[in-house]
């Protein structure tokens, strides 16, 4: 029964990766009617509503025994996987080309692993850095190519790598989070600081003019992009985090370029290339590597419920 649980939550990883995919073409999409700041602050602010209204079964339980230090926890999830992860890669976009903010955030499963293991004690296994490896292979195939453009410049990707650290840095909070609170009031309440901190962004740095005549049709994309591929997928993801950990569940992340380049393909009709069918094989043996597991190690219960 265990196993079952346990290839079910990689199911559903492998799920949230995908829609994270789609939400690169959609944040495309939307950054070309919305200005970055607003366009983020909305999204994060939907994705908080979101989660706070249809999470609210799970997140009011035990919500009075939330020690300061939870909350302090809680808030720097909000703080540095929301909040600075949103305003420094989109700061870091303007100025470097998606090749290179791609594969500096491809370096996010190696850096989540060496980190793991120097704060939280995670155990070095071998075949678990070869995975990583053979996934960033696969990744710089991807966003490596000769047919990329663009100038890479030095303050985007000093933007880009710095918004990857702040993710990284919440995965990490994230699992001693979940320690003291649980993996619903972790997500909904890290987004509603992050919403918020995004908010008075937005004030101190007001956009004219305030509102914009966008079609309905982008509207109901930013609310699939702040409701499903931003609350609900986070929500599975940090549940994974808890279960299996954040150096196994970043493998996953190596899947989000191909998934874009499907994406991209089907709505914006770029062509998919040789490299790009190397590049998944890659991807997906470096997961397979990653993942794998010694007999009897699937011992601990992985509770899947928790995010259904």
């Amino acid at each position: 029964m265990e196993k079952k649980r346990y290839y079910l939550l990689l199911v559903l990883l492998s799920v949230v990766t995908v829609i994270w995919g789609l939400n690169v073409i959609m944040i495309k999409y939307l950054s070309g009617i919305f200005p970055v700041v607003q366009l983020s602050a909305w999204r994060i602010s939907m994705a908080a509503a979101g989660l706070l209204l249809f999470t609210y079964g799970k997140w009011k339980l035990g919500i009075k025994q939330l020690t300061a230090s939870s909350w302090v926890l809680i808030f720097l999830v909000g703080f540095t996987s929301i909040f600075l992860h949103q305003l420094l890669i989109s700061q870091g976009l303007r100025y470097t080309t998606g090749s290179a903010g791609s594969l500096i955030l491809g370096l996010n499963p190696l850096t989540t692993a060496l980190l793991a293991m120097l704060f939280l004690g995670d155990r070095f296994e071998l075949k678990r850095f070869i995975g990583i490896g053979m996934g960033f292979v696969g990744v710089i195939l991807v966003v490596g190519h000769p047919g990329a453009t663009g100038t890479d410049a030095i303050k985007g990707n000093l933007f880009v790598f710095l918004s990857m650290l702040a993710y990284v840095a919440g995965g990490l909070f994230i699992k001693q989070a979940v320690k003291q609170a649980s993996v619903f009031q972790v997500t909904a309440f890290s987004h509603l600081f992050g919403a918020l901190l995004l908010m008075i962004m937005w004030a101190v740095h007001p956009v004219h003019p305030p509102v914009y005549q966008a079609h309905w049709f982008s509207y109901g994309v930013m609310a699939f992009s702040g409701c499903i591929a931003t609350a609900l997928c986070t929500s599975w993801w940090n549940m994974a985090i808890s279960e299996i950990g954040p150096s196994k569940t970043t493998l996953f992340l190596n899947v989000m370029p191909i998934s874009s380049l499907f994406f991209a393909s089907l709505f914006l009709n770029e062509k998919i290339h040789w490299y790009h069918a190397i590049a998944l094989l890659l991807i997906v043996a470096g997961i397979c590597l990653g993942l794998s597991r010694k007999k009897g190690a699937l011992s601990k219960k992985v509770n899947i419920n928790k995010a259904i």
